[in-house]
Formats: structure tokens, C-alpha cells, sequence
């Protein structure tokens, strides 16, 4: 048995996440004011840019970057994410969904639960 379980994100948290992502790994970001974000369907991926300055630049964000920064956000904000699961992200109706599908043959292990038990070993 499988649960699929679903996270939509507005577009302000998904802006939010890839630019704290960023500064966390202290990545330059371009110069100028931020006026937008653009999200498309690609043929086998998410496509996500940051438009400055009105068109002027954009920073193009991977798929696996924007993934790793919406799972930042989540965690940031105690949201809580099987380990194990498997999680991948889809532009559902112009927002950015994050799917998680956990199998039930496998024992749960929820982030929070393996930060604790990592913290308790280091102790």
C-alpha cells in the first residue's frame, strides 16, 4: 500500500526558499530588484527562473535545486517529511507541488525523528 501525499506552494514560498537556499550556500545572486518568477512544464522536468529588473536578467534554478530548496522550507518550518519517502515536484495548475509517496512496506522515518536520533549519537 502507497499514500501519496501533496505540498502546493505559492509563488512567494518558492521564491522565498531558492533565494535562502542561495544565500545558505552563499551563491551570488544578480544585481537588481526581483519582478518576477516564471514556472513552466518541461518535457521531464519543472522549468523555474527569477526574472530581475523587468526582464533584464534571470537566473534559471535546476530542478534539483529548486527540490532541495522547497524540502529546506519545509523543514525550516517544521513540516513534517518521511526520510524515506519518495519526493518529487510537478507545476500543477501554475503551482509548484511537491509529491511525496511513501510506501507502507517500509518502516516510517520522519526528519525530525532521524535529527533527534543523530543528535542523541553525537551526545
Amino acid at each position: 500500500m502507497k499514500e501519496l501525499r501533496c505540498i502546493l506552494f505559492t509563488d512567494r514560498e518558492v521564491l522565498s526558499s531558492v533565494l535562502d537556499r542561495k544565500r545558505r550556500l552563499r551563491e551570488a545572486l544578480p544585481d537588481g530588484q526581483i519582478t518576477g518568477l516564471r514556472l513552466d512544464k518541461g518535457e521531464d522536468e519543472v522549468k523555474c527562473a527569477i526574472v530581475f529588473d523587468n526582464g533584464r536578467q534571470t537566473l534559471s534554478v535546476p530542478e534539483h535545486e529548486l527540490q532541495a530548496a522547497l524540502l529546506s522550507h519545509c523543514i525550516a518550518r517544521n513540516v513534517p517529511l518521511p526520510v524515506d519517502a519518495d519526493k518529487s515536484i510537478y507545476l500543477i495548475r501554475g503551482r509548484i507541488t511537491l509529491m511525496i509517496t511513501m510506501n507502507f512496506n517500509k518502516a516510517a522515518r520522519l526528519v525530525h525523528v532521524a535529527a533527534a536520533e543523530k543528535r542523541e549519537m553525537l551526545n
